[in-house]
């Protein structure tokens, strides 16, 4: 093989890594859900990724939640799935990231309440409160850089387990 030969084939075969991986990126980006609102991360739909998180009990068959901007300076959530026990949950909830208490769900009156403060445009953290104003857990949501990955931690007052659920942009 003469040396043109070896270096059109050694270029030739560099052109087709970098066409392929172009293609696979091109892919990949197509793939990529575009989060709504650029300043709050964790808006969207998500879908719980059971095999990726952890729990302190008995894990839900699925989960969900859709986060929004409802107007009006509030951030309404419907969060739904399906329980260990199989049977459906729905929770729908509506707050203002201004560390102030809102009810911790609006289907029914609520025994807790939460404040919620958004860090930045990737971090949420919220705390829950009993009515007698203690702290019954604690959690952050962290967006990922790419914003199609949401993990929420949370500990629990009085419990040695912390939960980390992980979810997919939907």
């Amino acid at each position: 093989m003469s040396v043109f030969e070896c270096k059109f084939r050694s270029v030739f075969l560099i052109c087709g890594v970098v066409v392929a991986l172009g293609l696979s990126a091109s892919e990949i980006r197509a793939a990529m859900i575009e989060p709504p609102n650029p300043l709050d991360l964790t808006q969207g739909k998500w879908e719980l990724q059971p095999e990726k998180s952890r729990y302190c009990g008995p894990a839900p068959q699925s989960s969900s939640r859709v986060i929004f901007d409802a107007g009006w300076g509030l951030i309404s959530t419907i969060w739904s799935g399906v329980g260990a026990d199989g049977n459906p949950t729905a929770n729908r909830y509506v707050a203002r990231y201004d560390g102030e208490k809102y009810p911790a769900g609006i289907n029914s009156p609520a025994n807790e309440a939460i404040t919620w403060t958004l860090v930045n445009p990737h971090r949420l953290e919220f705390i829950h409160w009993s009515k007698d104003d203690k702290i019954t857990s604690e959690y952050v949501r962290i967006v990922s850089e790419d914003g199609q990955t949401m993990t929420q931690n949370a500990k629990f007052v009085g419990k040695a387990c912390e939960e980390s659920q992980v979810f997919e942009r939907r």
